[in-house]
């Protein structure tokens, strides 16, 4: 009789604890940090697994109309980065759809660039969205060192932050 009630006490106790100790929200995440370089007249939206998630434009920081040759101003993006958190892992593809607006007839050319990551969990990765040539984008992974250079540089305009996590 008495081992059953110290069983039961015990029991009792290692669940409590066992309670205490288990976080309330048990979830792996990811975080990935994606710089762009200034841009002109472009929107540009980010897909995750094809799948929208935010728009990468900068504020427009220049509004030139050249009155003979455009017949729509030439706006200058901001650069821009962004902090994105991702409860995924494994493997992932960002990829993303450009709009560019010519200035000069008003005609409209699209772009499209993608990369896989293998999300891990507490990785962090650093993304680059930049010209491939005149008439393309490509994405490319950058080394932490590089990476560091760009979240110390104030031209680059801190966008919100995306956390699909919470």
């Amino acid at each position: 009789m008495k081992h059953s009630s110290f069983f039961k006490a015990s029991l009792v106790v290692l669940v409590s604890v066992i309670n205490l100790l288990m976080p309330q929200k048990v979830s792996a995440q990811s975080t990935v940090y994606f710089f762009m370089r200034k841009i002109y007249n472009t929107e540009l939206d980010v897909y995750q697994n094809s799948k929208p998630i935010f728009n990468m434009v900068g504020p427009v920081t220049k509004s030139k109309q050249v009155k003979s040759a455009m017949v729509l101003p030439l706006e200058t993006q901001a650069p821009c980065k962004r902090k994105a958190v991702f409860a995924a892992t494994g493997k992932t593809i960002f990829s993303i759809d450009a709009t560019y607006t010519n200035p000069v007839n008003a005609k409209i050319a699209k772009y499209a660039a993608e990369i896989q990551l293998n999300l891990t969990d507490g990785a962090t990765y650093y993304v680059f969205i930049t010209r491939k040539g005149f008439n393309d984008l490509k994405m490319e992974l950058l080394s932490d060192k590089e990476a560091e250079k760009m979240l110390k540089d104030k031209k680059f305009v801190a966008l919100d932050d995306y956390d699909e996590v919470n």
